[in-house]
This record gives C-alpha cells, sequence and structure tokens, in this order.
C-alpha cells in the first residue's frame, strides 16, 4: 500500500477520517463560536442590566439624600418655631404675673384707702350729728366698701386682705 492517487477514493483510508475530522472540528469551532457569541451577549446584557440597576440605585440614593436633607432642614425650622413659640408663652407668662401682681397691689391699695376714708368720714361724722346720721352713713359707706371687696375676691387670681374691723 503505496498510497498514490491512481487508487481513486479508498486508496486513503485515513483522507476520510481526517476529513470527517477536519468537519466535526469545524463544526466544533462554530459551535464554541456561538457559544462565545451567546456568552459575550450574555456578559454584555448583565453588565447592561448592572449599570442600569447602579444608575437607579444612584439616584435613589440621590433622592433620599436630598430627602433627608429637607427633613433636617424641616426639623430645624420646627425646633426653631417651637423654642420661639416658648420663648413667647414664658414672657406672656412672666407678663401676666406681673400684671396680676400690679393689679393685685392697686387694689388693695384701693380697698387700704376707701377704708382709711371710711374711717377718716366716721372720725368727721361722729362728733357733728351724733348717732343717726353718722351710722347711717358709715353702713353706707361700709356697705359700698363691702361690695368692692367681694368684685375684688371675685376677680382671678387677686385675694385682697380684709382689715379687721375696729
Amino acid at each position: 500500500m503505496s498510497g498514490t492517487a491512481d487508487e481513486g477514493s479508498g486508496a486513503h483510508p485515513f483522507a476520510e477520517i481526517a476529513r470527517a475530522t477536519v468537519a466535526a472540528q469545524e463544526r466544533s469551532l462554530e459551535r464554541a463560536q456561538a457559544w462565545s457569541d451567546s456568552l459575550r451577549e450574555l456578559v454584555a446584557d448583565q453588565a447592561e442590566g448592572g449599570r442600569a440597576a447602579l444608575e437607579a440605585l444612584t439616584s435613589t440614593l440621590t433622592a433620599t439624600e436630598r430627602a433627608l436633607f429637607s427633613q433636617e432642614e424641616a426639623n430645624r425650622a420646627l425646633r426653631q418655631s417651637l423654642e420661639a413659640y416658648r420663648e413667647v408663652v414664658e414672657r406672656a407668662s412672666a407678663t401676666q404675673e406681673r400684671s396680676t401682681r400690679l393689679v393685685q397691689a392697686a387694689l388693695e391699695s384701693f380697698a387700704t384707702t376707701t377704708q382709711a376714708q371710711l374711717e377718716l368720714t366716721r372720725a368727721f361724722l361722729v362728733p357733728l350729728g351724733g348717732g343717726g346720721q353718722s351710722e347711717a352713713f358709715g353702713s353706707l359707706v361700709q356697705g359700698w366698701n363691702d361690695a368692692f371687696l367681694r368684685l375684688l375676691e371675685a376677680t382671678p387670681g387677686v385675694q385682697p386682705r380684709r382689715r379687721q374691723r375696729d
């Protein structure tokens, strides 16, 4: 077996095997190329999906940071508002207390003055007319003074001091 071309197609028995092997390798190479292309497309799609996910995550984080900053600003403004309101309430309360003390002192002073005027009127009227007129006038002034003291007692926060009658 010398293997010349004259012997026909059966002359090289390995030629058929070689052709089949080359064809099989070409098919394998085509399949490997197709698998490689599919794998490259898959990786590219995954990379694109990952990139889109990262962009969405970045956008979400940016929006969250803005919302957090806005919330912090709102909290800061609310805190300042509450502090200002607390200060206004404290000042109003202090002013109300001072006003109450001032009114109470003025009313007590007025009651004391009225009581002193009553006593002076009594002292003035006793020598003039004796008992009838001075008692009537004294009762009138005392009634007026008692009514005024009841008015003071009805005022919230005011506690007038009553003088003891002699």
